[in-house]
């Protein structure tokens, strides 16, 4: 559905046309393509290529060859080649001329997360400085590659580790039922898909007196908060969470 998003806004739809036209490509997503997949790499490459290029706007030919399989970084490569861009995962909507379109994969920096981290490090190196006088001989680093290509997520031979909070919060909402969760995302995200958010919060049981949790999505992609109207309804979001909750 987040790449159906991109497609739709691409040509213009949004608002009610948008959330009307991604409601059946959810239910399509959660329905007749997972039965296409789970029938098998070449059968379910056979049952859905049409309508996941129709849904996507990718060429026929390359849903084809990926037996209807889109991984992100296909999507950001390949939907905009005809006007030499290529998009950004973390807001599909934004896209930087292709520097390499003879690579089979993206090449250049990334038109969000490149163009954003040293702005944001120097605000928050002049934030702290100049607003909270705090001085430290430590540098700052808005995001650590050492860390995060080195992250222990659990993996063993009898176990596949991932990333994920979903017990954690669960316990924190049986020890506190009066926790208030709301759960923001872009519709053009693709690092973090909106419908992935959804599935996951349907897969965990509800729980005796605890508050549901809030499930939002916006116009804007992963830092929906660059846009001023993301802004206003994250805020909008954050007010009606702690209203509900006094």
């Amino acid at each position: 559905p987040s790449l159906a998003a991109v497609r739709l806004r691409a040509e213009g739809v949004s608002g009610d046309a948008l959330r009307e036209k991604l409601a059946e490509v959810e239910h399509y997503a959660l329905g007749d393509y997972l039965t296409a997949l789970a029938s098998g790499l070449e059968q379910g490459g056979r049952l859905a290529s049409q309508r996941v290029a129709d849904i996507t706007g990718l060429p026929l030919d390359l849903v084809q060859r990926n037996s209807a399989r889109i991984p992100t970084g296909l999507f950001a490569r390949e939907f905009a080649r005809a006007s030499g861009k290529v998009l950004s995962p973390y807001d599909a909507m934004i896209g930087t001329a292709d520097i390499a379109p003879e690579s089979a994969r993206i090449a250049g920096p990334d038109p969000v997360l490149d163009r954003s981290v040293p702005a944001l490090t120097s605000a928050f190196v002049g934030y702290i400085s100049d607003e909270l006088n705090f001085r430290t001989d430590v540098s700052y680093r808005l995001l650590n590659g050492e860390i995060s290509h080195n992250w222990d997520y659990g993996t063993s031979a009898s176990r596949q580790g991932y990333a994920g909070v979903m017990d954690d919060l669960q316990r924190a909402r049986s020890l506190n039922p009066s926790l208030g969760v709301v759960i923001v995302n872009g519709y053009t995200d693709l690092v973090t898909p909106y419908l992935a958010s959804r599935y996951l919060v349907n897969q965990i049981p509800s729980l005796a007196n605890a508050k549901p949790i809030r499930l939002d999505v916006i116009d804007g992609g992963h830092m929906m908060y660059f846009r001023s109207d993301g802004r206003r309804a994250l805020k909008e979001a954050a007010s009606e969470l702690y209203q509900a909750t006094q």
